[in-house]
């Protein structure tokens, strides 16, 4: 595996590999499930867990976490579920195909001590309902890990990604729909443009890149987006690449106005631009 994707196989990647971008990849994507594991073995006291992890992708996030307990694991990629269930199947991981953004397959999964949603808000057509159900989702005395990026990606990531959200807007996220944030950890790496431009030209490139009209559209309505790409891509040495990671607690939702939630969606929607 030598291409960029956002799924990640373990067993198939140059984890060593130093100043690659698979080496980088490979880091940044089980660093992110180990700091989830760490936090909820923390603060359940160790004691046995029903988990659920949506977007699992190849599933080794999913065995990562069953060091908690019984986990199951949700992707709508027929393939990734497959290899899932190939490669990290074991007594305490199932996994099961399924789409987060169908409500209704959501809140049949029942409720689970803690919810691990690691590169998915980004994704979902409704970020609010998506996290609206986690929190309907979770045990008394439960909790979430989530994580998504928290550098500009809209440029490149349509149709993939639906929104960037910063940090400030991750916030209010998380207070609109009932959150509190009890721990955070962000990773930063910077991409060296040689690597990237090797991996983006890969046969095996899983992200296509985005036509020329694309670009251009998405830099006139965001120039200072621009300055921050042609920087990056000159004296700046490479790409920046960061997440941000949150440890959610459960409190009681605040009931916004629907003029209220329009505006909040927006405001995520645009929170970079």
């Amino acid at each position: 595996m030598s291409g960029i994707s956002e799924r990640v196989y373990p067993k198939e990647m140059d984890a060593n590999g130093v100043g690659n971008i698979q080496g980088v990849m490979y880091k940044v994507f089980t660093t992110r499930y180990k700091v989830a594991r760490d936090w909820l073995r923390h603060y359940f006291q160790g004691r046995e867990l029903r988990v659920v992890d949506i977007a699992c992708g190849s599933g080794y996030g999913t065995e990562i976490l069953s060091e908690l307990g019984e986990v199951v694991g949700v992707d709508l990629d027929p393939e990734a579920v497959n290899y899932a269930r190939k490669n990290y199947k074991n007594e305490r991981t199932s996994f099961m195909l399924g789409n987060a953004d169908d409500a209704g397959f959501l809140k049949s999964l029942g409720k689970f001590d803690a919810v691990i949603s690691l590169a998915t808000v980004e994704h979902v057509a409704d970020a609010y309902a998506y996290m609206s159900w986690i929190h309907s989702a979770l045990k008394p005395g439960g909790a979430s890990v989530v994580c998504f990026p928290s550098v500009v990606t809209m440029d490149w990531a349509v149709p993939h990604h639906k929104r960037d959200i910063s940090r400030p807007a991750a916030l209010r996220l998380f207070r609109r729909t009932g959150f509190e944030i009890r721990r955070n950890f962000y990773q930063n790496h910077k991409l060296d443009i040689r690597h990237l431009k090797n991996e983006i030209t890969s046969d095996d490139n899983e992200i296509p890149v985005p036509p020329l009209r694309q670009w251009v559209k998405y830099y006139l309505t965001h120039p200072h987006h621009a300055i921050l790409r042609a920087y990056e891509t000159t004296i700046g040495g490479g790409i920046h690449f960061g997440d941000q990671e949150y440890l959610l607690l459960p409190q009681p939702a605040v009931e916004p106005s629907p003029v209220r939630t329009r505006l909040s969606s927006q405001r995520l929607k645009e929170s970079y631009g």
